[in-house]
């Protein structure tokens, strides 16, 4: 048996590995070759990940002819399938995603005027007006993924594809020309949440949002990479520091603590890095989203001091009074 590699790249991870190629040859200050294979293999990834999208709804609707579809035909790739306005249009009118891309968006229609240039004829331009072409499409595709993509993606290679998605979150961090337009328009909104406003593990910038948990929204996600958590309990096991083991067989720091403002019933409060606190650490608590003073000495829960003094909370200063 040979000890090469066999080539396996199931329609997702064949999209996300073009993807991680294109946003590879973005990072930095990319220069003539590398902005070219950005475009060419950005414009595959669009074209593959807006078809998986399709086929994992129905892989007749990736074909031209879907009446005519054969599944053995379709395993083999004999087939004819959709271009990229269409499955566009099918995503919009058969599948009915929640937030359609126009099929004769001005970006995609940019993107594939170039690659045809570059593909037939060879093309010359400023690595800016690249730039320009690329990281609009770049943006709408990293959406596309996360809101469409990867939550419906019940292929055996799902798991898979979460995790090259993974690899691709801190290259995003290193493309100039995206960080400006993900994060430009959301200085106004960024702004008043900078108190819980965390740094992204992923891609390395405040971006990361804490939203109070309600309505069911994830507690914790990156406007600028995409990298969200599911739950609280995901973002202590990221953010938190020591161990709960630890702190109760050794008497160590638990990674996060209850928060005796909210009274939730989790610890839910961990030592963070905020956009307000870039090069220290504050107390934030995820349940509502908001900054805590410190740790209670007698009951040991984050709190805002009712006795700074003492950094006692208002329910332990209650108690002390009680007992005169």
């Amino acid at each position: 048996m040979s000890s090469r590699g066999d080539m396996h790249f199931p329609v997702v991870i064949n999209g996300l590995d073009y993807l991680h190629s294109s946003v590879s040859s973005l990072v930095d200050e990319p220069e003539g070759r590398a902005l070219k294979y950005a475009v060419l293999h950005l414009q595959f990834a669009a074209e593959t990940l807006f078809k998986a999208r399709l086929e994992l709804h129905d892989p007749a609707q990736v074909w031209v002819n879907p009446e005519k579809f054969d599944e053995r035909l379709h395993r083999l790739g004999e087939f004819k399938s959709v271009g990229t306005s269409d499955a566009l249009r099918r995503l919009r009118d058969k599948v009915q995603v929640a937030n359609p891309i126009d099929p004769k968006d001005a970006a995609l229609t940019a993107l594939v005027m170039l690659r045809n240039r570059l593909t037939h004829f060879g093309a010359s331009d400023t690595a800016v007006a690249v730039e320009a072409r690329a990281i609009p499409v770049l943006d709408l595709l990293l959406t596309f993924i996360d809101e469409e993509l990867l939550p419906n993606d019940t292929s055996e290679s799902s798991m898979e594809a979460a995790e090259l998605m993974e690899t691709i979150r801190p290259l995003v961090g290193r493309i100039r020309g995206l960080v400006d337009r993900r994060l430009g328009p959301l200085g106004q909104n960024l702004g008043p949440a900078s108190g819980h406003t965390l740094r992204c593990l992923s891609c390395g910038h405040f971006a990361a949002l804490a939203t109070p948990a309600n309505g069911g929204a994830r507690p914790v996600g990156c406007l600028l990479c995409g990298k969200a958590y599911d739950d609280i309990a995901d973002v202590v096991d990221a953010y938190g520091v020591g161990s709960f083991y630890e702190a109760v067989t050794q008497g160590g720091q638990p990674p996060a603590y209850e928060c005796a403002e909210c009274s939730a019933a989790e610890a839910c409060v961990v030592p963070a890095q905020t956009a307000d606190e870039p090069d220290g650490h504050v107390w934030l608590g995820l349940v509502g989203a908001h900054a805590l003073e410190g740790i209670c000495d007698y009951c040991q829960r984050a709190a805002d001091f009712a006795l700074a003094a003492a950094e006692m909370c208002s329910d332990c200063l209650d108690i002390q009074y009680a007992r005169f």
